[in-house]
């Protein structure tokens, strides 16, 4: 998969997988507020309905003890009716004109549903904030008296719902915003994850070339990527660098052995003048005619060692990317006479003997004439070099 691809799978899968993952938490969430809601809509529905019967029930229950003879609170049902009424966190309350006759319970009476009692005429039903407030009057042997049954419990379920509902609220944010930060991580991971290993190989790779080892190549990568092209192109400059090494190297090679040559080919120009100057000293030309010859020999080596010179000094422009050529019509027999006229006696006695034949005598050639002479020398001193016997022939 190309890193184009990882990436815009991984701006997908960013947007989407906490969008499922928000998405099931809301359902997850909604179905734990139904449930919730539902259980609490059915108990109040429940706990209306019994709150109704247990007011009947502790309506007779008061009678019962209205009716009965002795304390009230030594009987039996005293204490059964104050046990429930103690786990249902309510309290009744019977009482006459007198004062309060009987209290069973220790919930406290909110200020606001007596006076609220008081205002309807001290009887009936009232509820507020969750608690209910319930007053009866009941006549008992000719006796009026006034029966209050008081309720408290939904107020704590109540204020326990909201407490529910606030951290399901706050885990709920929490959840989303881990599922966020998790699938940032991973897909960070799931992209860097294939840019990281070939960069490292990249990396791997230059510092081998910098090193100098310049047979190196990436092998190991073989992903269908963007990498891989680069990988290919590292192979290719590496490869392309090592030719240019090579070339440069042999180059040079050849350059420091041409300049070794001429070097040591100026030694027999240099030998040739330096004799046949000590012959004029020494007086072995002894008419005007030998004097005459011999001077012609030494302007015809100085000529040699200036061509050497010259050669030199192309070498050192063809270093530089500049080759000096001038070219015009020459003709070719009376160059190549001159040329070797100028050299047939020196290479006749190293075993080299230099045959002209069958040149045209008006045979035209447009050539540099320095360049025509250094390629004519050289054939004819690498022949001289490389000659396989005591005595050789070139013709030209």
């Amino acid at each position: 998969m190309t890193i184009k691809k990882r990436l815009f799978l991984s701006n997908i899968l960013m947007l989407i997988i906490p969008a499922l993952v928000s998405i099931l938490i809301i359902f997850v969430s909604v179905f734990v507020f139904a449930n919730l809601f539902y259980k609490q809509f059915m108990d109040e529905t429940v706990k209306e309905n019994n709150l109704s019967d247990m007011h009947k029930i502790l309506m007779v229950q008061s009678k019962e003890f209205l009716n009965s003879k002795g304390d009230i609170t030594d009987s039996k049902l005293y204490h059964t009716v104050e046990k429930y009424l103690a786990s249902q966190e309510m309290k009744l309350e019977i009482s006459n004109d007198t004062g309060i006759i009987c209290t069973i319970g220790n919930s406290d009476v909110q200020s606001s549903l007596v006076s609220a009692m008081e205002s309807l005429g001290g009887e009936g039903s009232i509820s507020a904030n969750g608690a209910c407030l319930y007053r009866e009057k009941i006549l008992v042997n000719g006796i009026a008296y006034h029966v209050m049954i008081y309720s408290s419990s939904e107020i704590q379920e109540s204020q326990h719902n909201e407490f529910i509902v606030v951290n399901i609220i706050l885990i709920l944010c929490i959840l989303i915003i881990a599922a966020v930060i998790i699938t940032n991580q991973f897909l960070t991971k799931f992209v860097f994850r294939k840019i990281e290993v070939p960069l490292d190989i990249l990396a791997d790779g230059v510092h081998q070339i910098r090193d100098g080892n310049l047979d190196y190549r990436i092998i190991e990568y073989n992903e269908k990527d963007e990498f891989q092209s680069i990988c290919n192109d590292f192979n290719d400059m590496a490869a392309k660098l090592k030719e240019s090494v090579e070339i440069t190297q042999k180059n040079e090679q050849n350059r420091k052995e041409l300049i070794a040559g001429i070097s040591h080919d100026l030694r027999t120009p240099l030998t040739s003048v330096k004799a046949y100057i000590e012959g004029l000293l020494e007086g072995v030309a002894s008419t005007p005619q030998m004097q005459q010859k011999y001077m012609k020999i030494i302007l015809a080596k100085a000529n040699d060692i200036d061509r050497m010179v010259d050669k030199l000094f192309l070498f050192s422009k063809l270093d530089l990317g500049d080759c000096p050529f001038y070219p015009e019509k020459l003709n070719i027999r009376q160059e190549i006479f001159s040329i070797v006229s100028s050299n047939k006696k020196e290479y006749s006695e190293k075993g080299l003997n230099i045959l002209c034949e069958n040149i045209p005598a008006d045979l035209k050639v447009y050539a540099d004439p320095v360049q025509l002479r250094s390629a004519v020398t050289n054939i004819l001193e690498n022949s001289l070099k490389y000659k396989d016997s005591e005595t050789v022939n070139v013709t030209i």
